[in-house]
C-alpha cells in the first residue's frame, strides 16, 4: 500500500492499519485497515477504477484479492476529520441479520436511547456506500469514544450489554451476526 499512497499525492491517507485492540461476537483479530478519501467519489474511483490501486495494489502478483485474502471492504461516507488520536472507536460490520423484526424493533430503539444519552458519538450506522469482495450492503457502525479505555469500558458495560443488546429477550447471536472490532485513534 505504501508505493499507492506515496502515488497517490495525499489523495490516499491511512489512518488506522493495525489489528483492533479488542473484538467481539464475530470479530477477527486481523489487521484493520482504515483509508480516508477527500470525498466519497475518490474513494469508489480509487477501489474500482485505478488501475495504480487496484493492479498495482490489490492483483499485483496477477491474481484476484479473492484468491489471497477474505476481506469485507465497504465505502462509507462521514466528515472529515473524524478519527481523533487517543479515542476509541468502535467498528461494526453487521455480516446477518437473522432476526430481523428483534433487531429493530427491539435493539435499535434501546440503542438510540443509549446514544442520546451521551455514551458515544455515532459517525455511521447504515449500509455502506458500496461493497466489495465479501463486502455486504448491510449496515456499519462507526461509534466514538474519548478513549480506548472507555470503547472497551462501554462495550463489556452493563448500560450496553444489559440495556441494549439485552432488550429483545435473546442472545445476540439469534438476532445478528456481527464483526465487532475496537481500534485506537
Amino acid at each position: 500500500m505504501g508505493n499507492y499512497v506515496e502515488k497517490s499525492n495525499g489523495i490516499c491517507k491511512p489512518i488506522s492499519f493495525a489489528p483492533p485492540k479488542a473484538v467481539y461476537e464475530s470479530g477477527i483479530s486481523k489487521t484493520t485497515a482504515v483509508i480516508e478519501f477527500p470525498s466519497l467519489d475518490e474513494a469508489v474511483h480509487a477501489r474500482t477504477e485505478d488501475s495504480n490501486y487496484y493492479q498495482g495494489v490489490i492483483e499485483a502478483d496477477g491474481t484476484p484479492v479473492e484468491n489471497k485474502v477474505i476481506r469485507d471492504f465497504r465505502i462509507i461516507e462521514t466528515e472529515s476529520g473524524w478519527m481523533k488520536p487517543g479515542h476509541g472507536y468502535w467498528l461494526v460490520w453487521v455480516r446477518e441479520l437473522i432476526d430481523k423484526d428483534s433487531w429493530i424493533g427491539k435493539i435499535m430503539p434501546a440503542w438510540q436511547e443509549y446514544v442520546a444519552s451521551g455514551a458515544c458519538k455515532v459517525h455511521h450506522l447504515k449500509p455502506p456506500h458500496m461493497a466489495l469482495e465479501d463486502g455486504r450492503m448491510l449496515p456499519f457502525a462507526l461509534c466514538e469514544f474519548p478513549s480506548l479505555k472507555a470503547a472497551i469500558d462501554a462495550r463489556n458495560s452493563d448500560e450496553y450489554n444489559k440495556d441494549v443488546l439485552g432488550a429483545a429477550g435473546k442472545p445476540v447471536h439469534e438476532m445478528v451476526t456481527r464483526d465487532f472490532r475496537i481500534i485506537e485513534g
